[in-house]
């Protein structure tokens, strides 16, 4: 169920006593999983109220904040940039619905990130050289944040094998091109590919969680998924922008910063997460009987094997299409 606007204003005055609406507007945010609205109160205070539309969504914003919750004030003031504070929580349609401090700023898509790194000047730090540090910063937290919060800390293997377990689930389907099943399948049954440390990752990090002020990152939003996983996925969603100079930028500063020298395959499971992130919309359609949803993953599944047959990075097998 849909939660409107107006709506989410009345939950933000029922969270947080003494707080009275007088406007809502628009958030970034996954429309897809979630009901958000910018709500400024009668102090002209900025509040950020976010509403699950679906159980998953639910547990996501519940993970969240257990982790918003262990970020301890000595912590946030190391960090390079703000975190989101959760101010009070109301239940509607029996899921949670938090309220956040709003951190002013702007989002941008990504290649627009990209623009704005390549016009930085000659003196001051490029956005690309931000992120790579921005991630190193994530990356090098202490597990121990994870754990204590009773989130999830997985292991090489196990982070394989979940990938192995979905790619099953996504031929029994029989409704994409064998040619990426086996692409796929070949990466992931790859040893050399899944020896790494795991490490505190975002796990959900993308332009939307970006909060950038005079185009310069003041704020990382979105920990519904961070865990103890795969470092590669937290590159994932930088292979969608068009100058890939700008990405390895990224990811060259990001290897300086760290303390320990990331694996080589690291690059090669960011470009595999990129992929199977199509596979993984189609069964989350599947799994909420979405046809929409369904048939958008199915057409971007095509493009992604025209794209690689055209650039020869997937072979041509003599086996029937799929039905």
């Amino acid at each position: 169920m849909t939660v409107t606007p107006l709506q989410l204003a009345a939950i933000v005055s029922a969270g947080v006593p003494g707080l009275y609406p007088v406007a809502a507007l628009p958030s970034a945010d996954d429309t897809t999983d979630f009901d958000s609205a910018i709500i400024i109160d009668s102090a002209g205070k900025r509040w950020r109220v976010r509403s699950p539309k679906n159980p998953e969504a639910s547990v996501r914003l519940e993970a969240e904040h257990v982790i918003l919750q262990s970020f301890s004030a000595g912590l946030r003031a190391r960090l390079p940039f703000l975190v989101p504070t959760i101010v009070g929580s109301v239940l509607v349609n029996g899921m949670q619905t938090f309220i956040y401090t709003h951190i002013p700023g702007s989002h941008y898509e990504i290649d627009e990130l990209a623009e704005i790194s390549s016009y930085a000047k000659e003196d001051t730090e490029n956005l690309a050289t931000a992120l790579g540090r921005l991630i190193a910063t994530i990356h090098v937290m202490p597990e121990t944040i994870i754990e204590d919060a009773n989130l999830p800390v997985y292991s090489a293997e196990q982070i394989r094998e979940r990938r192995r377990a979905e790619l099953d689930r996504v031929e029994a389907l029989n409704k994409i091109s064998p040619l990426l099943i086996q692409r796929w399948r070949e990466q992931i049954d790859d040893d050399a590919m899944w020896s790494f440390r795991p490490r505190v990752i975002h796990g959900d990090l993308n332009e939307d969680n970006l909060v950038l002020d005079q185009k310069k990152v003041t704020a990382v939003t979105g920990w519904s998924e961070v865990c103890v996983g795969d470092p590669a996925l937290d590159f994932s969603w930088l292979l969608g922008c068009e100058d890939q100079r700008f990405s390895e930028e990224v990811l060259n500063v990001y290897i300086e910063q760290m303390p320990q020298l990331p694996d080589s395959a690291l690059s090669l499971r960011a470009h595999l997460y990129a992929e199977f992130a199509l596979a993984q919309w189609l069964l989350r359609a599947v799994e909420r009987e979405d046809e929409e949803m369904f048939q958008q993953a199915l057409e971007l599944l095509r493009d992604l094997e025209d794209s690689l047959l055209a650039s020869g990075e997937l072979r041509l097998l003599k086996i029937a299409p799929p039905q």
